[in-house]
């Protein structure tokens, strides 16, 4: 089994904190469409045959799309490579797209799962943040999505926004819990290079986020989310039983997958991949023998590597007996040796060839990683 992301670069507008690669014009949409058909086709071979246990339109703002359109990219991508019958099929959308007939049409194509940028359920937060929506669509559109026939729908929240106080963020987790959705990817506000927050906080032009916010807030979360019965799953991530992101999991235990459009990232279990972030250049070569991506083979030390970074992000944890299997005794061993000082200071634990976080030091999950890494 194998998992498809596809990358729809066009939003209405540039949201204030988002770095990911994004054009606020939906100018060249035919032209993305017909060289995003050409990609398809020249990486067929790409997954070998494997069947689609998990499709992601990721952006960007994939519900800038008719349902058409999706249609008839589903259509594409099964020719290409098969869909399976309970495949998990996502799409990411903005509340300022959304219509309840949009919604249902949606259901009716098969995707069967979203994920909606909420980002809060307050105006003055989402004003800092530059969205298009307001906080009575945001509940508007949540409670058109169940109705036509969504059962699986993700919320996004950021937190650590200074405009934000402990009180209104226990009230945005509230609102959330009361809309049923059973899956809450949660982030911190972070200042990414050159995005406009970053440069109206370095013009002191707003206000910036504090550690201390951060900190207060991941707290508040992680303790309200298990007293409602949700996994912490990931460091972002809580879902209800069964209800996580099939295709987010496949990448952290590595299963291959193929990342389709401009910035899309794709890995089969050898090498890794990434499409040029550039949709002109994309329409330009993609289908054409002028690669559209870089590669990289990766070496057992880089496989190391990425396996201790990505288990420790996630609840199961960092598997010893998987690094074995897959990897070696050598890395086993030196993974279990390098963790001993961890363990000694509460940063890790160790149980049943596993090594876990605890919720709170999920926070340095990435600088706790980096200290296991191998070293020659």
């Amino acid at each position: 089994m194998a998992g498809l992301y596809i990358h729809i670069p066009f939003c209405n507008s540039k949201c204030a904190y988002c770095g990911f690669y994004s054009i606020p014009s939906l100018k060249l949409k035919k032209s993305f469409l017909a060289a995003l058909r050409k990609e398809i086709t020249y990486q067929s071979d790409y997954l070998q045959g494997a069947s689609l246990n998990t499709v992601y339109f990721g952006g960007g703002t994939p519900s800038l799309f008719s349902s058409d359109e999706i249609a008839a990219l589903l259509d594409s991508i099964n020719h290409y490579f098969p869909i399976a019958t309970d495949a998990e099929i996502t799409l990411e959308a903005n509340p300022d797209t959304l219509s309840q007939d949009y919604l249902a049409a949606l259901h009716k194509i098969g995707i069967n799962r979203l994920s909606i940028g909420i980002q809060s359920f307050f105006d003055n937060d989402l004003h800092y943040l530059n969205r298009r929506h307001d906080s009575k669509h945001a509940r508007l559109c949540i409670d058109w999505a169940f109705n036509a026939g969504f059962d699986n729908i993700s919320i996004d929240l950021i937190y650590g926004l200074p405009t934000s106080d402990v009180e209104q963020w226990n009230r945005n987790l509230d609102l959330f819990f009361q809309t049923g959705a059973p899956h809450l990817s949660a982030y911190a506000l972070t200042l990414e290079p050159n995005t406009i927050l970053s440069k109206l906080v370095e013009q002191n032009k707003t206000p910036s986020p504090t550690e201390e916010a951060f900190i207060r807030d991941y707290e508040t979360l992680t303790r309200r989310t298990a007293e409602h019965g949700f996994l912490h799953y990931e460091i972002s991530n809580f879902a209800l039983p069964q209800k996580h992101s099939r295709h987010n999991v496949s990448y952290w235990n590595g299963t291959p997958y193929m990342g389709l459009g401009p910035s899309a990232h794709s890995y089969n279990g050898n090498s890794r991949q990434w499409n040029i972030a550039n949709l002109q250049q994309y329409i330009r070569l993609a289908g054409t023998s002028d690669a559209v991506f870089e590669k990289e083979m990766l070496t057992p030390e880089q496989h190391y590597d990425e396996y201790v970074m990505t288990s420790l992000r996630t609840a199961w944890g960092c598997d010893l007996k998987y690094m074995k299997r897959k990897l070696g005794p050598s890395f086993s061993d030196y993974c279990q040796q390098k963790a001993e000082k961890l363990i000694q200071q509460g940063r890790l634990s160790h149980t049943r060839e596993f090594l876990h976080l605890t919720d709170m030091q999920m926070l340095f999950a990435d600088g706790i990683a980096q200290e296991l890494f191998w070293e020659e």
